[in-house]
């Protein structure tokens, strides 16, 4: 039996990745956990003009999970009370929105942020649990992250940090999705595995 499909999609700010992923999981047709990992915060008026569009633009039906760090266990719990308050029917789809602000939220999380290898165990440790829970659970799973790494080096260690963090969330994810897109000005590009471009043997 093959594992549950997950697809990831990926692009800078404002690249329609989140709609892109929206729509997806609409056409699915089932019922749809939306996991939220940006908190709005009182100081920062734009971020939560962000969410709330973003609020309006899903439909009412999907249950939100507003979850800024160990997502593994919060969706576990969330996929049973869904999965409890509405049992059998069509397949379910998990939408991960986004990576980006969850990397950000385990970077600020360290005692000390500059530590390289410090974040690169807690995204490992994090995403490898995601991953596992996406094997684990017979729904689908559409994942939305940004792609940081087409603008060059940081000029500070902490965006540095945090360019190298998210690289490799997206790294580890993309390995796990049998689809992967990237997202520019609306349009999407499908990421094709290495191993379908490199040269046969």
């Amino acid at each position: 039996m093959s594992e549950p499909e997950l697809t990831l999609y990926l692009g800078g700010t404002r690249s329609g990745k989140s709609a892109a992923a929206e729509a997806h999981a609409l056409r699915n047709g089932g019922p749809v956990l939306y996991v939220a990992t940006a908190m709005p915060q009182p100081d920062d008026p734009a971020m939560s003009e962000r969410i709330r569009r973003h609020r309006l633009r899903r439909p009412d039906s999907w249950p939100l999970l507003e979850c800024p760090r160990r997502l593994a266990p919060a969706v576990a719990a969330a996929w049973e009370e869904m999965r409890s308050a509405a049992p059998g029917g069509r397949q379910a789809t998990i939408l991960v929105d986004c990576v980006t602000l969850w990397v950000t939220n385990l970077l600020l999380s360290l005692p000390e942020q500059e530590d390289a290898g410090a974040l690169e165990c807690l995204v490992t440790e994090e995403i490898s649990a995601l991953i596992d829970l996406s094997r684990a659970l017979p729904c689908r799973w559409v994942i939305v992250s940004g792609e940081t790494g087409l603008g060059g080096i940081g000029g500070n260690a902490l965006s540095r940090q945090f360019c190298d963090g998210l690289g490799l969330a997206n790294q580890l994810l993309a390995a796990r999705a049998q689809e992967a897109f990237l997202v520019v000005a609306g349009r999407l590009l499908r990421l094709a595995p290495a191993e379908e471009l490199l040269p046969r043997a």
